[in-house]
């Protein structure tokens, strides 16, 4: 329990101090010595996509133009040698990179953003723009389908079941 919380804490203030603490980096970068460091060769292809995202409004839109032009993850080797990438995008792919805060040189950590150590891809006018055309693209679901039955637990059958609506979205 100790070692867990010590680890944490570690992790905690590592990225405090913008360090890159694993994962698959972002498209655009590379890891070097737990620093993100700009891929030059990536670059285009990732404002690129910032840039027809802002230009198509959905990521739906983005990912059909991206496998038209035959745009893919880059292939890269893990670090125990295995291959991965050189495949279209996903749209959940496509959603993260968008969300991702490493493109204007933070880094962040659970709910928390902060500074980070690396040089930054996009810039933050671009960013914001994309955030604010992913939240306002989001739907909020408040309404129930519940409410729409107006009869439901008014109606009975013979017997005295109650009728229950029922819908498909095939």
């Amino acid at each position: 329990e100790v070692t867990s919380e010590r680890i944490r804490d570690k992790i905690t203030a590592s990225k405090k101090r913008g360090m890159w603490m694993g994962g698959v980096p972002p498209l655009g970068y590379k890891i070097v010595d737990r620093h993100l460091e700009v891929q030059q060769s990536e670059v285009a292809q990732v404002r690129h996509i910032f840039k027809t995202y802002l230009q198509l409004g959905a990521v739906k839109e983005l990912k059909k133009t991206l496998d038209k032009h035959g745009i893919k993850s880059p292939e890269r080797i893990s670090a125990n040698g295995n291959p991965y990438g050189g495949k279209p995008f996903s749209r959940g792919a496509l959603y993260a990179m968008l969300k991702n805060p490493a493109y204007i040189g933070k880094v962040k950590h659970k709910s928390k953003v902060y500074q980070g150590t690396h040089e930054a891809i996009i810039d933050e006018a671009t960013w914001h723009e994309v955030q604010k055309r992913l939240d306002d693209n989001t739907l909020t679901r408040t309404g129930r389908l519940e409410n729409l039955y107006l009869l439901r637990g008014l109606l009975f059958d013979v017997d005295g079941t109650p009728y229950s609506p029922t819908h498909t979205k095939k």
